[in-house]
């Protein structure tokens, strides 16, 4: 109230075109966003948004108001931080702005000395169509709310509003009522997806802001503007201004210092606080922080902890050293006794990296130790943990010594793992008075180390010898062998017992609280989907394990970095998504830091396809060559096998000669258990297919195709099948049996289609088309082309199980053959679609129809989509 323009009608009407003006410069070339609309809302009376500034919140309610507009709505903005004229209370110019939108010619008639709230709320009841009110930085003074209050309670449900607050906390009286929903500093928030439409940028640094501001929109935009390089933002000096001048600014000095102080808690509670910083009432000052400032949040399920955003936390911990910066290690060490005194281990051991202090380790119990390694499986943090820890240390505290052992075989570094775990049995074979071990973690850790290091039919009787000694006594080390027998069905695709031994295993970790353990199930899970060839249901498993609680993939660095690995070789069947740079190098480093054989190889390989589709053939070699290295390092036979063949596969396809050439390999004297040497086996037959298909020796090509797509279907490779199917097809197609070979083709489509294995028939396509150039005609016929479409996703979790158990009532071909029929095709054009004779399709179809018990073929399509089969 600034400007002294007179309280006549004139000055309310300019204002109003002010606003149109104001509303319309805001929104351009902003991000729309319609769940923070009112009719994302539906049955609100009123939205209010409550946040600190750089929200959105002006943004967002010029767009309603824009929005409401659209929909041919009564819409009235106002934004109360421009100037109007001295005659008007905040009331007042509201009721005024919606007299002049409702009823133009009666404001100018109004005398001033009625009461303009009174006609206001005349009009919006008597107004038969829909009403929107759009008020910004709304004061919330006692008239004003009032005045408002009345509107949301003796209005009609068409008149509705979104109000946003000047100051924090100035719109209380608004909160208490039921037909008002706030707005807060989550809601607000930007999505990944709303962050990547607003920044230009590639993937892999939209993904670095959007986790370093936690989608805060000013932050967001702010970095992307000045070009942030994305380690850090709060170093930006506009950054920082930001907080101080807009954030900060408005509340009191003394919660400032205690809003600083709380960053620096690891998770942040009244009880902490008390604790850390001795102080009283911490509670009250963090409930006023969350609630009127929206500096805080409260966690959904837990009340009493709070977060605050991330880049914010980051800035504040900044000005904590700044001022504390001398007693630093002290209020660390502080924070540390409070999570030790409450057996906190995981974030005693947060803290003391943050302090650079490794003594803490050798304070811990020993269930507190061997907890964290097995049960919590905090790998990387205590590998830099121990790294500070002299090794006479461990030797005085065996379960020190065992639970670094632990970390050493995760972290593929079994040689010294083994070295100490034998040095720490003669050391006590040597002091028969010492500590024993009698729930037998030192035999618990060699038995599944073994495992790590792909020594795998050793590691399951080791462990199942255990679990007889031992189980009965160590639930927690009977969790932990059960899951890496479950690991090890997985590798070996024993799939019907891989079942038993995940429920199994579930069962006793559930019990035990072991989230290191379901992290594994859910990766043997997952592994075995990919195995299988099932590659929507892979997708569909990594997703829900990321919301499973049990699973902890948020709260777990080592699990979250697995099924990062898992997920790029799901990615990289994608027909259409490429992953970036650096999704693809945080799951490159993890699988060759941590992982195990089958994730190294299978991570690498995707990788370097993707290398290769994009065009660097250099890199990808480079990867393979690091690959090898790293298994001649290590000593994993298997892997060393897999990568071999793998680099020659790879230079057929791409016409290089690779850095080293691959030799003939033999498996009779490999000891991997039956179904690796398998798998291992097919894929040489099928290189060696490769090799007799390019040299013309098409007999000889013919007869290795059959045995790797005999062993493929063996070890219930599907994505093998297709791609041998699809080599024996080029074959037959050479040796002048062109009907066979299409009809091949033709379920190898199938196939592929069912599973989501889009790239694999690429690749295989391109990898024929390289080596042996005369089966071009065969390939390119556009009948035989397949359709790379997304899988819908309401089909994709029952259909998913029946491919991977093999439990459907009907077989893959079946449901492909019915797929046609439900285009309404005749059993003549299936026939010709499949390369088979007109009698086959009605012999499959008297399979589907007992199978599916039912009467006809539009019934049995009915029933197929009831069951998520079609």
């Amino acid at each position: 109230m600034i400007t002294p323009l007179g309280a006549n009608s004139k000055h309310v009407f300019d204002f109003l075109e002010r606003m149109n003006v104001r509303r319309d410069k805001l929104t351009e070339g902003c991000l729309r966003r319609d769940r923070l609309d009112l009719a994302g809302h539906p049955g609100t009376k009123c939205l209010l948004l409550k946040a600190p500034r750089g929200f959105g919140k002006s943004v967002q309610i010029a767009e309603g108001a824009r929005a409401a507009t659209d929909r041919g709505e009564h819409s009235v903005y106002l934004d109360l931080s421009s100037f109007w004229s001295e005659g008007l209370s905040e009331a007042a110019l509201i009721a005024s702005a919606i007299i002049a939108v409702l009823s133009p010619s009666n404001l100018s008639d109004i005398d001033t000395g009625r009461c303009k709230e009174v006609i206001a709320l005349r009009l919006l009841k008597s107004c038969e169509n829909p009403v929107a009110i759009f008020l910004d930085s709304v004061t919330g003074s006692t008239t004003t709310q009032r005045f408002l209050k009345t509107i949301i309670l003796e209005t009609p449900e068409s008149v509705r509003l979104i109000v946003g607050e000047r100051l924090p906390g100035t719109l209380t009286t608004l909160l208490v009522l039921s037909h008002v929903v706030p707005i807060g500093p989550r809601e607000l928030s930007f999505t990944f997806d709303e962050t990547c439409s607003i920044l230009p940028r590639e993937t892999g640094q939209v993904k670095k802001i959007f986790s370093l501001t936690d989608g805060w929109p000013y932050l967001c935009a702010l970095a992307g503007k000045l070009n942030a390089a994305c380690e850090s933002i709060v170093h930006l000096a506009e950054i920082r201004t930001y907080f101080e001048t807009d954030v900060l600014a408005d509340i009191p000095q003394s919660l400032r210092d205690f809003l600083i102080n709380a960053s620096w808690l690891e998770e942040i509670t009244a009880e902490a606080s008390d604790y850390v910083f001795k102080v009283e009432n911490s509670g009250r000052k963090l409930e006023e922080l969350a609630s009127r400032h929206g500096l805080l949040a409260f966690r959904t399920h837990r009340p009493e902890h709070f977060e605050m955003n991330r880049a914010l936390q980051e800035y504040l911990r900044n000005r904590f050293i700044d001022t504390y910066g001398s007693r630093r290690q002290y209020f660390l060490k502080r924070i540390a006794l409070w999570h030790w005194r409450r057996k906190e281990y995981r974030l005693v051991v947060d803290v003391a990296l943050r302090a650079h202090d490794h003594s803490w380790a050798q304070r811990l119990t020993d269930q507190a130790l061997l907890d964290l390694a097995l049960r919590q499986g905090e790998i990387e943090a205590l590998a830099t943990w121990f790294t500070g820890i002299p090794r006479a240390k461990l030797f005085q505290m065996p379960s020190l010594a065992i639970a670094y052992a632990w970390v050493l075989y995760f972290s593929q570094r079994a040689e010294e793992a083994q070295n100490l775990l034998d040095d720490l049995n003669a050391l006590q074979g040597s002091n028969p008075t010492g500590p024993q071990d009698p729930s037998g973690w030192g035999a618990l850790v060699r038995a599944i180390g073994l495992a790590t290091h792909d020594e795998l039919q050793e590691s399951e009787e080791s462990c199942a010898a255990w679990i007889e000694t031992y189980g009965a006594v160590n639930p927690v080390g009977q969790a932990a062998a059960q899951t890496c027998r479950a690991f090890i069905a997985a590798s070996d695709r024993q799939f019907d017992i891989l079942s038993e031994n995940i429920a199994s295993a579930a069962v006793i970790s559930g019990a035990t609280h072991h989230r290191y353990a379901f992290g594994w199930l859910a990766a043997a899970e997952v592994q075995a989907k990919m195995f299988i060839g099932d590659v929507y249901g892979a997708r569909s498993k990594i997703q829900s394990f990321k919301e499973d609680e049990n699973v902890a993939y948020a709260r777990t660095p080592f699990v979250k970095g697995m099924l990062a690995a898992l997920e790029l070789q799901i990615m990289a069947e994608e027909e259409s998504i490429a992953p970036d740079e650096d999704t693809m190098q945080a799951a490159l480093n993890f699988a060759l830091e941590y992982g195990v054989t089958d994730i190294v190889w299978n991570t690498a390989r995707s990788a370097a396809e993707i290398y290769i589709r994009q065009g660097d053939k250099s890199r990808a070699f480079l990867l393979l060559e690091r690959c090898r290295l790293l298994a001649k390092d290590r000593g994993l036979k298997r892997l060393d096998i897999l990568v071999r063949l793998g680099i020659e596969v790879f230079a057929m396809g791409t016409r290089t000669n690779p850095p080293r050439v691959a030799e003939r390999l033999s498996f009779d004297d490999h000891p991997f258990l039956p179904n690796q040497n398998r798998a291992v086996q097919a894929e040489s037959a099928l290189l060696e297919a490769s090799r007799f298909l390019r040299d013309g020796k098409l007999g000889l090509a013919e007869r290795q195709a059959r045995k790797a797509l005999s062993n493929f279907a063996a070890v219930r490779d599907q994505r093998g099948e297709i791609r041998a199917q699809y080599t024996l097809a080029t074959t037959l197609y050479l040796m002048g049996e062109g009907k066979q070979a299409r009809k091949r083709i033709a379920d190898a489509n199938l196939k592929a289609q069912q599973l989501g294995a889009f790239r694999t028939l690429i690749n295989r396509r391109h990898f024929l088309r390289v080596i042996c150039p005369e089966t071009k005609a065969l390939l390119d016929q556009p009948e035989l082309q397949v359709a790379m479409v997304e899988k819908p996703s309401r089909n994709v979790q029952a259909n998913e199980r029946f491919v991977a158990t093999g439990s459907a009532p009907i077989s893959q071909k079946q449901v492909g053959v019915l797929q046609h029929a439900a285009l309404g095709l005749s059993n003549k054009e299936i026939a010709t679609r499949l390369h088979v004779t007109e009698d086959t399709v009605k012999w499959h179809f008297r399979k589907i129809l007992r199978g599916l018990k039912a009467n006809n073929r539009t019934e049995a399509v009915s029933i197929a989509r009831s069951m998520d089969l079609i």
